[in-house]
């Protein structure tokens, strides 16, 4: 379920960011690596290339 962002987070998601996104590995272990992040609207957005390892690790299980 979604929710929406505060006026305090969209505010920072409006600036140049980084942050971290860790995601599991198939063995369970984490991958963890910064990232740009952005808004559209009230949902967040990561920059990645579609081949990447993030990408696809995402893609195989969504928690992140």
């Amino acid at each position: 379920m979604a929710h929406p962002l505060s006026a305090e987070i969209k505010a920072l998601l409006d600036r140049a960011n980084f942050a971290h996104l860790a995601t599991p590995m198939p063995d369970g272990s984490p991958q963890s690596v910064p990232v740009w992040v952005g808004r559209e609207g009230d949902r967040i957005l990561v920059c990645t290339g579609e081949g990447s390892l993030k990408a696809s690790n995402t893609r195989r299980d969504p928690r992140v």
